[in-house]
């Protein structure tokens, strides 16, 4: 059943972009928002197809929009500190002649786009950490919540340093041309560090790292939080 689940939330994944993120920011929305309304659908449906209405549902989904706001928040500011803009990706010319045509605000696609990549991942260890506590509450339904929080973070831990190689190395991969052609020509350390595309990718590496750590203990609090309340563990604080 979550197998077929999982890939009718594939279907309604894509559906979402076509029936929601398009349409908005080509009727002037900013696309970190629209980015955001979208995710938040895409979250909150594929969770319910998974999980139906649960407090382990509520809390990765607290936990991922949380996490995501956090990545893309991150890649703004070492946008600013590094001087980089969504008018620094490649094809910018063809996106600024569709930017002529519509209201499409084409400086903050990068940031939209860095909001979406971010969004599998962060929701992945959101998962993990508020199923982890499910299974935990419904053997051990007299833990506290202090007890429910630090198990969740020891589980988190274990899973954080592996999630974030896995966002370092889709991007990586991703752009993997650039950096061979960087490699091949022997370009001088300066220059590499300094050329928008070497930047970007740190960037979008870097933000989603910082999505899925902060995710964490976002997910152990809200776990916490809802699975006490549920279970009325917080009686023993």
């Amino acid at each position: 059943r979550k197998g077929v689940a999982s890939a009718v939330a594939l279907v309604l994944t894509f559906s979402c972009f076509i029936g929601f993120f398009f349409p908005m920011i080509l009727r002037g929305m900013p696309p970190i928002l629209a980015a955001l309304v979208t995710a938040a659908v895409i979250l909150g449906a594929t969770l319910y197809l998974l999980n139906g209405w649960s407090a382990k549902s509520g809390a990765a989904f607290a936990a991922t929009i949380g996490g995501i706001v956090i990545a893309c928040l991150s890649a703004v500011i070492f946008g600013q500190i590094a001087h980089l803009s969504g008018y620094n990706v490649s094809n910018i010319e063809n996106l600024m002649f569709v930017a002529q045509n519509t209201l499409i605000d084409v400086g903050q696609l990068l940031f939209a786009g860095i909001l979406f990549a971010s969004l599998g991942a962060v929701m992945d260890i959101a998962m993990d950490v508020t199923s982890a506590y499910s299974e935990l509450v419904r053997h051990q339904p007299d833990l506290t919540r202090q007890q429910i929080f630090q198990a969740g973070m020891n589980v988190g831990r274990d899973v954080m340093g592996t999630m974030a190689a896995t966002l370092i190395l889709a991007f990586f991969g991703g752009s993997l041309g650039v950096w061979v052609l960087d490699y091949a020509y022997d370009l001088p350390y300066l220059q590499l560090i300094n050329s928008n595309a070497v930047c970007i990718e740190l960037m979008k590496g870097l933000s989603g790292s910082f999505g899925v750590i902060f995710t964490i203990p976002l997910a152990a609090l809200c776990s916490a939080w809802l699975y006490g309340r549920k279970k009325g563990v917080s009686k023993k604080q």
